[in-house]
Order: structure tokens, then sequence, then C-alpha cells
């Protein structure tokens, strides 16, 4: 028997702890209780279900309108479109901020950072033409082509 204060070990016949000096009560001693195991019956097989349905496009998409992704061919026929001159620039300017698919607005917006590398490297260019560094550059690169990678380009062109 043990104390229910300290956890002492103390004889049957004691009536107080001799650690603690707490009353012993004598309780008769209460039967373990093993739970019977419960057994399943088996159940019966289940029955072949129908397929699940496929979302058609009669049905709802899973997907809402501003989040559905563009194929590759909307891409593909978007930057044909953005290419054409004016309607192209006027579709751009709509495609980037009207129309509530996030797709298209992102791709719109990443044909303006397109055009404004190509606008910044022409721009670039041009000032390097108008000042004359690039002309004796480009000059040395066309001579360095002829004398070295095609000297029979010499004998050709006299």
């Amino acid at each position: 028997m043990f104390c229910s204060n300290c956890g002492r070990e103390v004889p049957n016949e004691a009536m107080f702890c001799p650690e603690c000096g707490t009353e012993i009560k004598k309780t008769a001693p209460q039967p373990i209780v093993i739970p019977e195991p419960v057994v399943s019956e088996p159940t019966p097989k289940a029955e072949p279900t129908a397929p699940k349905q496929v979302p058609t496009q009669a049905n709802e998409p899973a997907v809402p309108e501003e989040n559905r992704p563009l194929s590759p061919w909307a891409y593909f026929g978007y930057g044909l479109l953005f290419a054409i001159p004016v309607v192209g620039f006027i579709l751009l300017i709509v495609f980037s901020f009207a129309g509530k698919n996030v797709n298209r607005k992102n791709f719109a917006r990443a044909y303006w950072c397109k055009l404004l590398v190509i606008l910044g490297s022409v721009l670039v260019l041009l000032v390097l033409i108008i000042t004359g560094i690039l002309r004796g550059t480009l000059e040395g690169v066309l001579l360095w082509l002829r004398d070295v990678c095609f000297p029979w380009l010499t004998g050709v062109l006299g």
C-alpha cells in the first residue's frame, strides 16, 4: 500500500504514514476492469459508384473568371495584336488597366516593360551613333573581321 499524500510505501497494517503522518484510509481493493475488445462486423462490399462529374462549360467553372489562366495561343494572339501599330497600342492600354482577368492584365503590363526596354536600347544606340563613339567601334570590328576572320574577303573585295 502507498501513502496518498507523499507516495511512500506503507505496511498494510499501518494506520498513519511513517514519513508524513497522514492517516491511511483503508479502502477495499478495486477490481481491475479490462474492456472487452470491440469486434466490428464486416462491412458489406460497396457497390461501384458512378464516375465523378467533371465540370463542363455548362457548369460553373472551377476557377473564378478573374484568375482563369490564358492558353498559350492567347499569349501568342495578344502578342500579335499588341504589335499592330495604332490599334495594338490602344488595346495595350485598355488591357493593362481594364478587364477582370488578372493574367491578361499582367501580360499587357509585361508587354509595356518589353517596349520600355526596347525603347531605351534604341535611344542609347542613337546617342552612341550621333556622338560617333559607336562608329569607331564598328569600324574596328569590321576591320578585325576582314583581316582575321575572313582574309579571303580582302582578295574578293580588292
